[in-house]
């Protein structure tokens, strides 16, 4: 019998579609025997519990990579005669790869590329079967040498459901014990999956009788049975138990071509997934996926090693995935820029979590492997949600002319399990709404829109993209002079006193300057002196931004190895809400949230102190101020107006105060650049000084139509100059209105990003008929 189980688990195993493995199930007698499957976790009504995983296949699939982790890191403590919810266990996944690999702080950045391809031959993923696309989708299996399972407990471990198997094991990152069960959703019509596992010699129960055999079974899903509303997953399990067999090791899934190049396993487990969807990633898994997978697991505990054993043209059918921040750690000067990661702690509502943020080189590949992710939050090195980079376009971010090249990293793994709770859902793969996620998304705001680097950043990205268009503009400047000095309707669009931003006179930092080293520890720490003179503050300004001199090192509070230690009381309570300190050559910035009890003549009393393993003692820094009534906030253009010096009776100088608009002509070629389309007409980009860079789509559609239908007497020339300046004053127009919006700032959050785009997108088939015939309008 054991040899008869082996053929039909090599069978399954081998098979590379969903047909295939119904054949050899019929054969053998089990796919039409309703007695021979067991519900999925020993529950009828599973399908509600299994359904509401991973809406993303690739999201699924990345937690039974995560199941394989934390298989071999229990293997490797189970090893040792630990017990693994025991407090000699590692307390934290870095702690184990510590203890276990002997990597420095857990980091796989530290052991260099060969390292990690032999660490990666303990886990793999490989995709076998079709390319995609075609006749049917490809298959992929996951395999580790990890701890394994026995057949005998295989239905109490992994074919159980909402177990507290790995509840108290404070090493792994799997809590909920519904077995990676979200991959099931995603496979072909009948949701099919094999398992195959072992349990590991070296810490097996011989008392248990299926404890050097492997065990088997494959999962299915049941349409509905008579009566009932919902699927059920049941897996083969006749008379109730797992079909097993003896062999020494097995050779993994290999396709048609590579069978000497499979690896094999003596022990672990192996799951095979068939015709699995993973949409618009079924390329080669070394390209899309590799670069998704690395993205949604930034920071895996152990390296991976993809197998691509389709027939792709290829060098090597192998790579090694070890995460986003090792390989930009390997790669930085070709993909990031100078001076990042920029590193902020960051404190919320109590809870400290960290914040890394990357800026892409404007040719770094890594950006189109992003998709539309701009923030991802992070727990023990893997992704439980994302804001999209549309967070960079917010009106308090206005970082548009970067959002394509920025990343942030926020590593929630210091949160508390309530926060966690409160933060994430229970599938990790999306935030959930709530106070605590509100919290962090203003502070994010906050760090990204204040950064000074950034800024910089902002303005360099700024004059390269408009550093041709500025000779082309004056004519189009000169006529909205012009228009400006008979409508005054128009001019107040253009009195805010901001000026033309002249991407040739922007300053930057002395690029022949020594760079900052600090010292480390840090010698000093202090308050800088303008501090001690703003010793009131209103009590609407609720953000209070306080900066030291230290000499320490920029990543001194940011660094995994000695981090230093930063502490923050007010009136002998700690403060939970503020951002910092960031440190960057030598002065270190913390924002704080004033707590909602202060009130108008409220002292307060702020002690910050900084210490460190090296250093010798502690710093103490004492700081105060008092709150004072709240101060009246300008009203911008809502203001009145100091009339025309035209008229004789103003002050106000009109040559002094116009800034003409940026304007950028976008042709079909360049559509890709700005998102645009036939219909597109114009696009806004913050400059980020409330100033806005117009693009215009001079091959609309609608534009190329009345271009088409001009009679041979018309000008070309004035058609497209009526449209450019229509779209930009309608656009100008729009944002003014935006400025002027005195709404709460949730409201204000809540307006489309691209809103200009939407309105003037609707305008563009009636502005140009409209100038036409709307002019010659008489009274009769």
């Amino acid at each position: 019998m054991s040899e008869q189980n082996k053929r039909l688990c090599l069978n399954l195993l081998y098979s590379e579609a969903e047909d295939e493995v119904i054949k050899h199930l019929k054969a053998a007698g089990y796919w039409n025997d309703p007695s021979v499957w067991r519900y999925y976790g020993d529950n009828e009504n599973n399908w509600a519990q299994i359904g509401n995983q991973q809406g993303h296949p690739v999201a699924a699939m990345i937690e039974k990579l995560v199941n394989s982790i934390d298989a071999v890191l229990m293997r490797e403590c189970l090893r040792r005669g630990i017990n693994v919810e025991s407090a000699d266990a590692p307390q934290s996944i870095p702690e184990a790869l510590e203890r276990f690999y002997d990597i420095k702080n857990g980091n796989l950045a530290n052991i260099g590329a060969s390292n990690r391809g032999k660490l990666a031959k303990q886990i793999g993923f490989i995709a076998t079967g079709e390319k995609g696309g075609r006749k049917r989708s490809p298959n992929y299996t996951v395999f580790d040498c990890g701890e394994g399972q026995t057949p005998k407990d295989m239905p109490e471990t992994l074919l159980s459901l909402s177990k507290s198997n790995k509840l108290r094991i404070p090493f792994v990152q799997g809590k909920f014990n519904m077995g990676g069960t979200g991959v099931l959703r995603h496979g072909g019509k009948e949701r099919l999956q094999l398992i195959v596992s072992r349990r590991c010699p070296d810490i097996a129960d011989t008392s248990d009788p299926t404890y050097s055999r492997w065990g088997f079974t494959i999962v299915r899903r049941q349409e509905p049975a008579l009566g009932s509303r919902s699927s059920v997953f049941t897996y083969l399990a006749p008379n109730k138990e797992i079909l097993m067999f003896d062999s020494a090791d097995l050779r993994m899934p290999h396709g048609a071509q590579n069978g000497n190049m499979a690896p094999r396993i003596s022990w672990g487990t192996a799951i095979k997934l068939y015709e699995y969807k993973m949409k618009g990633l079924m390329t080669n898994i070394k390209l899309d996926p590799y670069y998704v997978m690395s993205l949604m697991l930034p920071k895996p505990g152990l390296p991976i090693r993809f197998y691509e054993f389709r027939s792709y043209k290829q060098e090597s059918p192998e790579a090694t995935m070890a995460g986003l921040l090792v390989r930009l750690e390997d790669d930085r000067a070709g993909n990031v820029e100078g001076g990042f990661p920029v590193n902020y702690p960051l404190h919320v509502s109590g809870e400290e979590l960290k914040v890394d943020i990357f800026a892409f080189t404007k040719d770094s590949e890594d950006k189109r492997y992003r998709k539309n992710a701009g923030v991802v939050f992070t727990v023990n090195g893997q992704s439980h949600g994302t804001l999209q980079k549309a967070f960079f376009s917010r009106r308090s971010v206005r970082m548009d002319y970067l959002r394509d090249s920025l990343l942030l990293i926020v590593d929630a793994s210091e949160i508390t399990p309530s926060a966690r709770e409160d933060l994430f859902m229970n599938s990790r793969d999306r935030l959930s709404e709530g106070d605590l996620r509100n919290a962090i998304e203003a502070e994010l705001e906050k760090i990204v829109s204040d950064d000074p680097m950034l800024k910089e950043l902002r303005h360099r990205r700024r004059a390269e993209a408009l550093d041709a268009k500025l000779g082309e503009n004056k004519p189009f400047n000169d006529l909205l002079q012009n228009i400006v000095g008979k409508y005054k309707t128009i001019e107040s669009l253009l009195i805010k006193g901001r000026a033309i931003s002249n991407p040739h006179k922007i300053v930057y930092a002395d690029t022949k300057a020594k760079p900052y080293k600090g010292v480390d520890p840090p010698t000093y720490f202090q308050l800088q002196a303008q501090h001690h003179k703003q010793n009131k503050r209103p009590i609407n300004r609720n953000r209070v931004r306080f900066q030291f001199d230290t000499d320490a090192v920029d990543n001194y509070f940011s660094r995994e190895i000695s981090k230093g230690m930063f502490q923050l009381d007010c009136n002998g309570q700690s403060v939970d809400d503020y951002t910092g300190p960031h440190l960057l050559n030598g002065v270190a910035t913390v924002n704080i949230s004033l707590p909602e009890w202060v009130r108008v003549g409220h002292k307060l009393s702020f002690e910050a102190i900084i210490d460190g393993e090296l250093q010798l003692e502690p710093f103490y820094v004492s700081f105060e101020f008092e709150v004072i009534e709240a101060d009246m906030p300008s009203k911008g253009m809502r203001g009145k107006r100091q009339p025309p010096a035209g008229d004789g009776k103003g002050t106000r100088k009109r040559s002094e105060n116009l800034a003409m608009p940026n304007i950028t002509e976008i042709y079909k070629d360049q559509w890709h650049e700005r998102g645009f389309d036939k219909y597109s007409a114009l696009s806004a980009v913050s400059a980020g000084d409330n100033s806005y860079d117009y693009f215009v789509n001079m091959d609309n559609d609608y534009l190329s139509t009345e271009l088409n239908l001009l009679k041979a007497s018309s000008e070309p020339r004035i058609v497209k100059t009526r449209f450019k300046m229509a779209m930009v004053l309608i656009g100008m127009a729009i944002q003014a209105e935006v400025a002027r919006d005195e709404l709460d700032k949730d409201h204000v959050t809540q307006l489309p990003s691209n809103v200009v785009e939407q309105i003037t997108s609707l305008i563009a088939p009636v502005i140009l008929p409209m100038i036409d015939s709307l002019g010659d309008l008489e009274i009769d």
